[in-house]
């Protein structure tokens, strides 16, 4: 039987990764994502047609017609202490994350978008409001990502370096991308490593070019609630991904990214497997850095004829 071409990529590096190590000999880099959507949120209060439940315990019903202000609250909680939470073990161990920031959650909370940008975080550009892009029209799309950026600029005094939104890309999403300045995007999970995407792309536009650093949902506390009930269960996950990458006998470095967001990870129980893993990661040699600054490091070591991402507020 005939297979239907595709434009998929289902080889990747293979079995052979290229040979080279992270900054400081590392062989694994860590990337810290701070999701910033609280208040960007679906919402009635925001004139929304409903409720976002969003990852939280609260219970609401299948078609509601007003608003739910204990849901409301749950997702406050992140911008009101789980961040600062969240800042002060950033601090504590001397990290720095990419931030995943909503425009509507920043314009909101100027306190926020100041610390990201005094504690030497990432911004990076998470959509106007914590939205769904899935089969949005190039040109409505292409304004919606604009006016995010712009006002993500803003809010910090700094343009967000990359993009990701909450429900992946549409078949225009990364030339737009491209032509609108990012030097990234992470709308992906298929690697452990940067790459530049394949199989979405126009043939022959810009952004064939653009770097892709993938993602990852199984070490991100969105699953905490289910299925890592405790802190403990989340920072054993953590430390036991960390782990298999520093000793899987597989050629050259590797990529670990977790997700925080603060109405989840910024609970004091909770709070304490961040701190946990951090501790661990340090112990162990994995490279701290920024989104921007691991791609930065996999473009000169791997692809000296590709031109360096670079960026006006990037090193």
């Amino acid at each position: 039987m005939s297979v239907p071409s595709t434009t998929r990529d289902f080889v990747g590096y293979g079995e052979h990764p290229s040979e080279f190590r992270w900054p400081g000999g590392a062989r694994v880099a860590l990337s810290l994502v701070i999701n910033v959507e609280d208040g960007a949120e679906r919402s009635i209060a925001r004139g929304g047609p409903a409720d976002d439940l969003g990852a939280h315990w609260i219970k609401h019903p299948a078609h509601p017609t007003a608003r739910n202000l204990t849901l409301e609250s749950a997702f406050e909680y992140g911008s009101r202490a789980g961040i600062w939470r969240v800042l002060r073990t950033l601090r504590r161990h001397d990290v720095r994350a990419t931030a995943f920031c909503c425009a509507t959650a920043l314009e909101q909370n100027a306190q926020i978008a100041a610390a990201l940008v005094r504690d030497g975080h990432e911004i990076a550009d998470h959509g106007y409001n914590w939205d769904t892009h899935a089969g949005l029209a190039p040109e409505e799309e292409r304004a919606l990502i604009t006016a995010s950026r712009d006002s993500i600029a803003r809010s910090t005094g700094v343009p967000p370096t990359s993009w990701y939104s909450r429900d992946g890309l549409n078949p225009d999403t990364r030339d737009i991308l491209a032509a609108t300045g990012f030097i990234y995007e992470s709308n992906s999970f298929n690697d452990d490593l940067p790459h530049f995407g394949t199989g979405i792309d126009n043939a022959g536009k810009d952004g064939a070019g653009l770097p892709v650093l993938p993602y990852a949902g199984d070490t991100n506390d969105s699953g905490l609630f289910r299925q890592f009930p405790t802190a403990t269960a989340f920072a054993r996950q953590l430390c036991g991904t960390l782990d298999m990458m520093l000793t899987d006998n597989r050629p050259g470095p590797s990529v670990m990214s977790v997700g925080l967001h603060p109405r989840l990870i910024g609970r004091p129980a909770y709070a304490a497997a961040l701190d946990t893993f951090l501790s661990h990661a340090g112990k162990n040699s994995a490279w701290i850095a920024t989104r921007s600054q691991i791609v930065e490091a996999w473009l000169l070591n791997t692809s000296p004829k590709r031109r360096r991402a670079t960026h006006p507020n990037q090193g």
